[in-house]
């Protein structure tokens, strides 16, 4: 984890070790240079690039994050954070609970409205119970048994969408239901189509 006593170079992780303007402490950056007693450092999470003080910063050995360390880094914020401050996402296939990879005060950003409950109402009357087609990827299934279907919504209104498949709401919520970067992914995979 974090160790003070090892020089901080140039392509090192650190962490702040005390407040530096609006970066918080244990925001992770990455050593872009340096000259002496001051280092040059990128700030991940708040995309900055500062200069200050070696004894702000120390050194973040990142292969003593996560399990079974007690610390993770935040993929959002970019904070190094207790484990406890990271919300339980899933068992994987060994049967140990796993965290998510964003701390529990950027998945509220991220999780955003939650689907109101008259609209979870309207989306219950018109539930597929036989076969569904799914109105993003067309796969077929039989409901519930071949595919789990989820309840869709925005979450900037909480208002309901329609019934999707599980695999198609993972990836609205990859690209976070944004319609710029699916666009930006139609782009890259037409950029790339054909090579």
């Amino acid at each position: 984890m974090k160790n003070q006593l090892i020089d901080i170079k140039k392509e090192d992780f650190i962490v702040a070790a005390n407040p530096i303007e609006d970066i918080a402490v244990n925001s992770v950056g990455l050593v872009m240079e340096v000259i002496e007693n001051q280092a040059t450092v990128f700030f991940i999470g708040k995309r900055r690039t500062m200069t200050t003080q070696k004894e702000n910063l120390e050194f973040l050995d990142l292969a003593k994050t996560d399990k079974p360390y007690e610390v993770k880094v935040c993929n959002i914020c970019h904070i190094l954070k207790n484990n406890d401050e990271f919300d339980i996402n899933q068992t994987d296939a060994k049967g140990r609970k796993t965290t998510r990879p964003s701390c529990k005060i950027c998945r509220v950003d991220i999780d955003g409205a939650g689907l109101k409950r008259e609209e979870s109402k309207k989306l219950d009357k018109i539930k597929p119970k036989l076969l569904f087609t799914c109105p993003i990827c067309e796969k077929m299934s039989i409901a519930d048994v071949t595919a789990k279907l989820v309840k869709d919504h925005d979450h900037d209104t909480g208002m309901a969408r329609d019934w999707i498949c599980d695999s198609c709401n993972t990836g609205l919520g990859r690209f976070k239901d944004d319609v710029k970067l699916l666009q930006k992914a139609i782009a890259y995979l037409e950029k790339h189509k054909n090579k």
